[in-house]
């Protein structure tokens, strides 16, 4: 690797610096706190058949005889010397637990989650023995294996192994989950429109103004109480998913009382010590609060304002709005790139007054800053003459439609907090959980190198292209949930739970700047392309100011009651939820033309009025991001669990969702003396469903510690406000123009599910699934028949998903020659996928017919492992985790467009993009000081130095082969390679990242 070996060194003496500052402070803490001789044991007791609380349960210490039993809820807490002991657990009915080596520390408080299984006549009297390590791993298995869903999860013990540090790098250790660009899940290979996210219960809406998706790198790990991935229905989850539901759990009554100080430092090996470019920062951009410079000004001239479009105002009136806008082009130079940072600090404390009531509260703050240079070549739709059957000597390359080597800088900020307060009175709990969180995204882009194609007249067609391209993106998410849980009837064993959401989510992209150029011997730029359209203007002249603002409100309520049929306990669940979503976009474009300069002058006033023959700028916002949408669902369900024999749970009911959605496309404009504009409709989509979606699951204890689950429900999945929004949007990501389609349709499928899964011991687990989903009407993105520069979603007639998948986590120690081998745990997951689309006619006039092909998103394969190792008394770790997935379309190509070779073989003149697999192995190697108070923590990722590539099978062959070189040399676009077989959409080179944190908890 390549590092300016000035910065490594000062890089490091800084961190050096960092560390011994925060390990003295460390240690002097450390002494304060060792005077208190004493410490805490807390936790909670459930039923391990159900996962129902158990109160009264009693708790123990051996020794010296020391306990007390469990509240409503299963909660406990334990004052005890400091010191090392065995805890018994025992509840009339239950088996006796023994928890060896518990550990007590001064001033510490201990966490356990303890299940009890129910005694049988034969296991009269049995004790069952465990450690800490295996039951702290062990509660998110146990919760799993009673689940009336078949789930996959990650513990908190499991996440502080890792060295993630969101919910998106967390979810790759999941069985059968693909995490695209560190954010998005695919589950079962299924895209991001087949999933669904719910945060404490809630169901989340998409955060993204170009996918349908929720961006999980918003939810730090710290605040993380665990992950479940529930992959089958039950009548109580939401209708609309295929692939999954992520329910994300944060903390709510902290088992320590605790104050943490993270600090956290890295690089990226090919972005460290090199030459770092960007727009202007803010003063707060560190805590990614943007620029006030970017923003468009208040009074300037749109169509949405009183003043009318800039172009119509006189010379003078539009100089003068002009000079109100930052018009200089010309990157600062920072200087080297600096290392990335990030802070966490975090509270939590539980308040525990008389009556066993309490009060609980998790309280974090977070700050992150990234620095990355990437460097991309993006070569799109060459078709080699290899594909057409010529020879090597030829080497002429057609349909080439883009080509830019790129020079990618993006500055990332991220600032968040949660705030979560917990009330418990009785049989009573209400909590309010807060969540906030800002990211700011300043990305510059250099294109030394581009040739496009003659769309945008011969004067772009020349060797000397250079473009620029400044992306902003500023988003925030405040979410607010108000709910309870009460416990009523002659037990207190009826359960009733609801709550109250509300959540802002905007999004903001102030001053997109993207300029292609022709560029002379003097380095004098020149727009000399004049644009028609939007679609032109967005991708080589324009100017964009673009906000998404989402409002969301809803609630729920459900209510759980036991009752006993046959001598057997059975459970009756009935609930309701609202959720309302308005959704405001705004757009305002502004397109130059026929003018000259250099970089820091030729946005000038001046620039563009200093001559009487050059064209006046144009606002061409009309219907090109405005509009106004909306949805509204209301859900009902009823299902029961009955209990037949002891070993056999059937969980079956139906859900009837009301779904309305509505988007609106228009020209703002105003009648005369009127103060508000009126609107001219230029798209709208308005429709209404009725689903009912019955499910079942069973459940068949084969043994105590083997499960058999058949499973069949029917779900759906709806298009996206923005899928039904019929006008043009720029990925400045990709350099793609995308389209709604108000005409997509409803996705409706049938899911039929088999696992297997066994549980040896705590902690550990053992599973193997089967399943099949017919899908009707899925949606996928695909490049237009007529129009092949834009992507658009489409409705692609019938296909089906099947798959089989697998899990292990082992402990090695039944290896009896080699007793150090109990500290070694062993951990994998993997899924074999099969999909098809069938051929078919769509009768779609941009899409005529679809080709026999895979699901857009699906995989052939996904890969999780991996081996933990602890030593020194489990105050040493070591975790190496390895990923891949295999090949999968990233998006349709252009459907009735083909060549015809030699042979008389027909294949696709645009072929699809397909995401080539890479091998993703991290490492994280983690020491703890000061009686376990001070955590450091090493983290290697990508260690195998993986690239990134979508490329296109030209040959048809399955696979990547050599990648098509493009002669640059030449002026033409349709011109001779060098060499190469498949073309690469885009092809970013690979970087290591290395980070480093050091924590304490006081």
């Amino acid at each position: 690797m390549h590092i300016n070996n000035i910065s490594l060194l000062i890089v490091i003496k800084n961190i050096g610096k960092s560390i011994l500052c925060l390990l003295w402070f460390c240690f002097n803490c450390s002494f304060c706190f060792a005077q208190n001789a004493s410490g805490k044991l807390s936790g909670k007791i459930t039923d391990a058949g159900n996962n129902q609380t158990l109160n009264a349960a009693n708790i123990v210490a051996k020794s010296i005889k020391k306990g007390t039993q469990s509240i409503t809820d299963g909660t406990y807490i334990l004052s005890l010397p400091v010191g090392t002991y065995t805890i018994s657990y025992s509840y009339t009915g239950y088996q006796q637990k023994d928890i060896k080596e518990v550990e007590i520390k001064a001033g510490e408080t201990t966490y356990l989650q303890i299940a009890l299984e129910k005694a049988s006549s034969q296991m009269s009297g049995v004790v069952i023995t465990s450690t800490v390590k295996r039951e702290a791993v062990s509660a998110i298995y146990n919760k799993q294996k009673v689940s009336a869903a078949a789930s996959d999860g990650i513990s908190i013990e499991a996440i502080r192994k890792t060295p993630d540090a969101n919910v998106g790098q967390i979810m790759k250790r999941v069985t059968g989950v693909n995490v695209q660009d560190n954010r998005f899940v695919v589950v079962r290979g299924l895209g991001d429109q087949y999933n669904q996210t719910m945060l404490n219960g809630v169901l989340m809406t998409s955060t993204e103004s170009n996918r349908n998706a929720f961006a999980l790198d918003l939810i730090p790990a710290a605040v993380l109480d665990n992950i479940i991935v529930n992959k089958t229905a039950t009548p109580d989850m939401p209708g609309n998913f295929a692939g999954g539901i992520v329910q994300i759990n944060t903390k709510e009554f902290p088992a320590t009382d605790f104050i943490s100080v993270l600090l956290g430092t890295g690089f990226s090996d090919q972005t460290l010590g090199k030459p770092f470019y960007g727009d202007k920062r803010a003063g707060l951009e560190l805590l990614a609060f943007g620029s006030k410079d970017r923003d468009l000004p208040k009074n300037f001239p749109t169509k949405a304002s009183r003043l009318g479009n800039i172009r119509d105002l006189n010379v003078l009136e539009q100089q003068r709005y002009l000079r109100t806008l930052t018009n200089n082009l010309a990157p600062i130079a920072y200087g080297n790139s600096k290392p990335n940072e990030g802070v966490q600090i975090g509270y939590g404390k539980t308040i525990k007054f008389s009556n066993a009531r309490q009060i609980g509260i998790v309280a974090a703050i977070t700050q992150r800053k990234t620095e990355l240079f990437e460097e991309e070549i993006i070569a799109r739709d060459a078709v080699s003459d290899v594909k057409r059957g010529g020879t090597k000597t030829n080497r002429q390359i057609e349909g080439l439609r883009y080509y830019s080597e790129n020079k990618r800088y993006r500055y990332s900020a991220d600032f968040g907090g949660v705030l979560n307060i917990a009330y418990r009175f009785g049989n009573n709990k209400i909590t309010l959980k807060n969540l906030y969180t800002q990211i700011s995204n300043n990305t510059f882009t250099e294109r030394p190198v581009m040739r496009l194609d003659n769309r945008y007249g011969n004067n772009l067609e020349g060797p000397s292209i250079y473009g620029i391209t400044y992306f902003p993106e500023q988003k925030k998410i405040i979410n607010t949930i108000l709910s309870g849980e009460h416990r009523v009837g002659k037990d207190n064993d009826t359960r009733i739970e609801w709550n109250l959401n509300a959540t802002i989510n905007n999004s903001n992209t102030p001053d997109i700047r993207n300029f292609v150029f022709t560029k002379d011997s003097n380095s004098v730029l020149r727009i000399s392309s004049e644009v028609s359209d939007a679609e032109k203007a967005l991708e080589i002249i324009s100017r964009v100011w673009s906000r998404d603002k989402d409002y969301i409100f809803g609630g729920a309520f459900n209510i759980t009651s036991p009752f006993t049929l046959f001598k057997n306990k059975q459970l009756f669940k009935a609930g309701m939820l609202f959720q309302n979503r308005i959704r405001k976009t705004s757009a305002v474009i502004i397109s130059y033309q026929g003018i000259s300069g250099t970089i820091d002058n030729i946005l000038a006033p001046e620039s563009l009025y200093g001559g009487p023959n050059i064209s006046p700028l144009t606002d061409i916002s009309t219907s090109n991001g405005t509009y106004d949408a909306g949805s509204s669902l209301l859900a009902a369900y009823e299902s029961l669990e009955n209990k037949i024999a002891n070993k056999l749970r059937i969980i079956w009911g139906i859900r009837a969702e009301k779904y309305q959605q509505y988007v609106n496309v228009f020209n703002p404009f105003f009648y005369t003396n009127f103060r508000d504009f009126d609107v001219d409709i230029q798209g709208l989509a308005a429709k209404t469903s009725f689903n009912f979606l019955p499910s079942v699951n069973f459940v068949y204890a084969l043994k105590k510690s083997i499960n058999i689950r058949p499973a069949y429900s029917k779900t759906v999945a709806r298009p996206e406000l923005k899928d039904l929004a019929a006008f043009p949007r720029y990925d400045y990501r990709t350099y793609v123009i995308s389209q709604g389609n108000p005409g997509l349709r409803t996705t409706t499928i049938q899911n039929f599910d088999l696992k297997f899964e066994i549980f040896p011991s705590a902690g550990e687990i053992i599973s193997v699934a089967a399943f099949y989903k017919k899908l009707k009407d899925p949606i996928e993105y695909a490049r237009l028949f007529s129009q092949e520069q834009r992507v658009s979603p489409l409705n692609v007639g019938d296909a089906y998903v099947q798959g089989v998948e697998a899990e292990i986590r082992k402990k090695i120690d039944f290896l009896t020659f080699a007793p150090w081998l109990k500290n070694v745990t062993v951990f994998g997951n993997g899924t074999l996928l099969k999909s098809k689309v069938s051929t078919q006619i769509l009768n779609d006039l941009f899409y005529p017919s679809i080709e026999e092909h895979t699901l857009t998103g699906q995989p052939g394969y996904i890969i999780n492992a991996g081996i933990n190792i602890s030593a020194f008394k489990n105050t040493f770790e070591a975790t190496f985790s390895y990923n891949r997935t295999g090949d999968y379309i990233y998006q349709l190509g252009a459907a009735s467009r083909y060549f015809i070779l030699a042979n008389g073989e027909k294949v696709l003149q645009i072929p699809h993009s397909r995401v080539n697999p890479r091998d993703l192995m991290d490492v994280t190697v983690s020491k703890d000081f000061f009686k376990n108070k001070c955590r450091l923590k090493l983290n290697v990722s990508n260690l195998l130095n993986s690239k990134y590539i979508v490329y296109q099978d030209i040959n048809e062959n399955g696979k990547l082969d050599e990648p098509i070189i493009v002669d640059i040399t030449k002026p033409e676009l349709v011109n001779s390679y060098i060499s190469g077989v498949d073309n690469t959409t885009s092809s970013i080179k690979a970087q290591r990242t290395y980070s480093l944190s050091v924590s304490y908890t006081f």
